[in-house]
């Protein structure tokens, strides 16, 4: 395997001439963990457009679109780094990186919206960080429509896989972590340590390597040596890691994010939230998950229907893998069956946004239009 890792993964539909657009376009806008490569999570990304694309082919009025891209500063290749348009060089910091996604995503929306899609509606998907970085995107988007500045990018859901949104210090490896990244210079002797290490290395021998050390497949190796030998991709992480530390610790949201009973005051309804933990998880301690289950959430009654307006269906639905033993790192090996669970997720906020679709239990794993 030779070829470069994608910094962009972009998955829709081929319109043929004369076709009729669909009513409604979902774009699933998904969001990395750290390190940020996108092409850590093709398998996953592949196998959930599939399931939504398949979901809805006898009904062409709903359109499904994947989208996902390297967080900044982990692109394979400088010219592919825009920084024109971020105004500052690699590393970035997490702020940035929530300020470069909602960037992108708005950007994003617009493009689909001046190729002729008349109903944009935006579904945010990320993986640990990419979960704190996606609530802060659904948070920021809703202030701004509050006071009148964007309405167009409108998001009607998040899920949050595996996600680290507070206290992440408190965690098995945050706490392993933590002490080496409070050095601010850490991430960039760390970085010069790597990049020496491996000068004269290719990357075919050190994709080799780590499969045989660390016993990755085969895509996961490649990914993950080109990653070491990216122009900043090491310090990136350690940089972004440092900032993860440090600001991803108390839970600051408010009910435009978490939900009330009272009905917002935003022209758009509030964005369904769906949360999946591991059992266990070395990066969210098990009394941080179970603190913001009992906060903020509520989990999942399988076969029970709810009705709008009773109990407080209004809690984001947080659920833990008892069953599976998914990890963390998900992408890796697992991309397939979590995809599943994900898409699930969708086809539940599809519903409650729309009503178009009627669920039905398939079976005890899964659910379908």
């Amino acid at each position: 395997m030779s070829n470069t890792p994608a910094s962009k993964i972009y998955l829709r539909p081929h319109h043929e001439a004369g076709r009729k657009q669909a009513t409604r376009t979902y774009i699933i806008y998904f969001i990395t963990g750290n390190p940020g490569l996108i092409e850590y999570y093709r398998t996953f990304l592949t196998h959930l457009y599939g399931l939504l694309t398949r979901d809805s082919a006898s009904n062409r009025d709903v359109e499904f679109q994947v989208y996902g891209r390297s967080l900044s500063g982990f692109e394979m290749k400088s010219h592919e780094i825009n920084t024109m348009k971020w105004h500052k060089i690699p590393p970035y910091g997490l702020q940035d990186q929530i300020r470069h996604a909602e960037d992108e995503l708005t950007d994003l929306v617009e493009d689909v919206s001046d190729d002729g899609h008349r109903d944009v509606r935006v579904i945010v998907m990320g993986h640990s960080v990419g979960s704190y970085i996606a609530l802060e995107i659904i948070r920021r988007l809703r202030a701004h429509g509050l006071v009148g500045e964007d309405y167009a990018t409108r998001i009607v859901g998040g899920v949050a896989l595996f996600p680290t949104v507070m206290e992440i210090v408190r965690s098995e490896s945050g706490q392993k972590a933590a002490p080496f990244l409070k050095n601010p210079n850490f991430a960039f002797f760390a970085s010069v340590l790597a990049n020496l290490l491996t000068l004269l290395i290719p990357i075919s021998l050190l994709a080799t390597l780590i499969k045989s050390v660390m016993g990755f497949p085969d895509d996961a190796a490649h990914t993950t040596a080109s990653f070491i030998k990216s122009p900043h991709g090491v310090q990136q992480a350690l940089h972004m890691a440092r900032d993860e530390m440090f600001q991803i610790d108390t839970d600051f949201w408010d009910d435009e994010i978490w939900g009330a009973a009272k009905p917002t005051e935003h022209k758009h309804e509030r964005a369904h939230l769906r949360f999946l933990f591991a059992k266990k998880d070395h990066w969210v301690a098990d009394d941080t998950r179970d603190k913001l289950i009992q906060s903020r959430g509520r989990q999942a009654a399988q076969g029970v229907q709810e009705v709008d307006g009773f109990g407080e269906n209004w809690k984001p639905i947080m659920d833990i893998d008892e069953r599976e033993g998914f990890p963390h790192g998900f992408c890796l090996r697992h991309g397939v069956p979590v995809a599943e669970k994900a898409a699930q997720y969708v086809r539940d906020i599809v519903s409650r946004d729309t009503g178009v679709f009627e669920k039905k239990k398939e079976d005890e794993q899964g659910w379908t239009w």
